[in-house]
């Protein structure tokens, strides 16, 4: 797999999986800014509750709370109340008495949804929207203390494991109807989160808190008296009950105590683990480090930069193909594929300086493209062939095909002529090889650091699965990184191009710059027509023909004038094209536009074998690939939690 196309499919999965981990629920999203518990406990057993919620709500209609009853234990739910809280002000809902999945505005209900469970669900009204608000929900928990022999318990669980929403700023208070004599016979425990905490803060007064809870979390308290301090309850149990609460408890603890030690030797685990890998990539990047300034030792060609240059490098076997190939390598390979349209108009173009082919405008758009019998023929590359070769069959029997012609040809003969164009690429490949621009020794070497990148890049895909040890993963994540980079730049070092490669390269380069900058040098040989349209074919190669023209026109204007004494058929005679480089019939972007349309053979071609082989998703609705679009056909999904009892 190309170096490009797995960068590709990396930054498609990490695009992706950033996008799981972002998705936004079709089922809304809450989430408290803080909760608060006022509870207070009745001498008859009961609990009256004040719940605030100050809650981010977005997209939802109907917020629901459901309490899990043991019918043998609770007489169940009272006095409901739900309002909703502005500028201090309470805004009381209106209670309805049926189940409704949208609430109606305004209102509330506060029913037995079945045999055990007890449903309050209120309206917000934000199917699509979102809001902060406060709202205050009260209730009366019948029979919530429990009285035996030797103590009394009120046990109650605030939030359950089904509880669906996140917050932070929990916090509680309990008020008993008496004091205890002893502060120490007053017994309280909470459990949940490791973070909470609970206190006796007075005789009479439990508080607690939590900085924040996950959803799924359980909150519960406990509050055992060795006293009797509630005098109208009869909810008895005769029997004796605080030992096995105080055993139950300290077991819990135990446990707890003992998932903290594990949960710390485990962390510990886990920064020494990062220690070592840590020590280990350090290791990776030093040795690569190291290598690197090996390979720049041992494969860094001391060659002067060539700044410009101003001749047609290796002239005699020079191609537009070829000198797009050196002009496009980096470090190991040429990516001459991204400029095949422009190849192919420079070949074009070259064609016709060596007489196989000659140009005649037929207007301000079109030219005819018309072959030349060649008596004395000038041998041809492999790749000037191929080009060659699809020109014979476009024109076929013809005189002539026009450039729109031509390109509408490509069109209809996509396949064959894509495929054909192609090829290019590994014709060049072979032949700089055999030439001596590739260095075999050089190219072993790169090819070894390339597929160690490739590794590190296929760790680096497979550390996303592992997500339950996320702190080593990203430790891993860094220190891979931190070797493809090195690893990266040390390919680099090792270009795959021999010497001789190497210095035409720089040629080429030297080449380009030199008819870019050419306005802007002093020195400036006198204008030789027939070197500048070869000048050309490698200016439309390297995509610079336009501004090679408005430069040469400041510079030298006499290029452009043609004796009005000589007829236009000495013009066709004397050059190639330069013809319609000056001609004043046509505007200053004439062979622009014509190069343009040289490329457009190309372009139309790969435009039809896209079209043709793709499997992409259809808006017309004429068919083709799904879409991530809809949702309208779907079911929407009702939001419920359940706090326990």
């Amino acid at each position: 797999m190309k170096i490009k196309n797995k960068i590709f499919y990396l930054t498609f999965f990490l695009i992706t999986l950033f996008m799981l981990f972002n998705v936004k629920s079709y089922a809304g999203t809450q989430k408290w800014n803080a909760l608060d518990y006022n509870a207070t406990v009745n001498e008859d057993g009961s609990m009256d509750v004040v719940e605030t919620w100050d809650i981010k709500i977005s997209e939802t209609n109907t917020l629901f709370k459901n309490f899990k009853l043991d019918s043998s234990k609770y007489s169940g739910i009272t006095n409901v109340k739900v309002a909703r809280t502005e500028n201090n002000e309470e805004l009381f809902l209106t209670q309805i008495f049926e189940e409704q999945y949208h609430v109606d505005p305004g209102c509330y209900y506060a029913l037995k949804t079945d045999y055990s469970t007890f449903e309050i669900a209120w309206n917000v009204g934000l199917d699509n929207s979102s809001d902060v608000r406060t709202y205050k929900i009260y209730y009366t928990i019948e029979d919530a203390v429990k009285i035996y022999n030797d103590c009394t318990e009120l046990y109650w669980q605030f939030l359950g494991t089904q509880n669906a929403i996140p917050g932070k700023n929990i916090t509680g208070s309990i008020h008993l109807p008496q004091k205890v004599s002893n502060i120490e016979k007053l017994r309280v425990w909470a459990h949940g989160e490791l973070t909470g905490n609970i206190e006796r803060t007075d005789n009479n007064l439990v508080t607690f808190s939590v900085v924040s809870i996950p959803s799924n979390s359980l909150l519960e308290v406990r509050v055992v008296t060795e006293e009797n301090i509630y005098e109208e309850s009869t909810n008895i149990i005769n029997k004796n009950k605080l030992q096995s609460i105080l055993d139950e408890e300290q077991k819990w603890a135990d446990d707890t105590n003992a998932k903290i030690a594990l949960y710390r030797s485990f962390i510990f685990g886990i920064i020494i683990i990062n220690i070592l890998i840590v020590i280990f990539f350090l290791s990776k990047i030093k040795k690569y480090i190291k290598n690197g300034k090996e390979l720049e030792k041992e494969f860094a060609y001391s060659i002067p930069e060539i700044e410009y240059f101003r001749e047609i490098p290796n002239e005699n076997e020079a191609t537009p193909a070829r000198a797009s190939y050196m002009y496009e390598f980096r470090y190991n390979k040429s990516y001459i594929n991204q400029s095949i349209s422009k190849i192919f108009a420079g070949t074009i173009l070259d064609l016709s300086l060596k007489g196989y082919l000659k140009f005649e405008p037929i207007n301000e758009k079109e030219v005819k493209i018309i072959l030349i019998e060649n008596n004395n023929p000038v041998g041809l590359s492999e790749d000037e062939n191929i080009i060659l070769n699809i020109l014979e069959k476009a024109i076929e029997n013809r005189e002539y095909i026009t450039t729109k012609d031509f390109a509408q040809y490509a069109k209809d003969n996509y396949d064959e002529v894509y495929k054909e164009l192609n090829k290019i690429n590994n014709v060049i490949d072979e032949y700089e090889e055999k030439y001596g621009n590739i260095d075999e020794e050089r190219r072993v070497v790169s090819e070894k650091l390339i597929k160690k990148r490739g590794l590190y890049i296929m760790l680096l895909c497979i550390s996303f699965f592992v997500m339950p040890f996320f702190t080593l993963i990203f430790t891993i994540y860094i220190g891979i990184i931190a070797c493809i980079v090195v690893i990266s730049r040390n390919i680099k070092k090792v270009t795959t191009l021999s010497e001789k490669g190497y210095i035409e390269k720089m040629q080429w380069e030297g080449l380009k710059k030199y008819m870019e900058d050419y306005s802007l040098l002093k020195e400036k040989s006198v204008p030789d027509i027939v070197l500048w349209e070869k000048f050309l074919v490698y200016a439309t190669t390297f995509g610079i023909s336009k501004k090679v023209i408005q430069q040469l026109k400041v510079v030298h204007p006499e290029m452009f004038n043609i004796d009005s004494s000589q007829s236009v058929g000495d013009m066709y005679m004397r050059y190639a094209y330069w013809n319609m480089v000056c001609d004043s019939r046509f505007n200053d972007n004439y062979f622009d536009n014509f190069s343009s349309s040289l490329e457009k053979v190309y372009t139309s071609a790969v435009s039809a074998y896209n079209i043709a082989n793709s499997s992409s998703s259809s808006g017309s609705g004429g068919g083709g690939g799904f879409s991530s679009g809809g949702g309208d056909g779907g079911r929407r999904w009702r939001l419920r939690w359940t706090l326990k009892s």
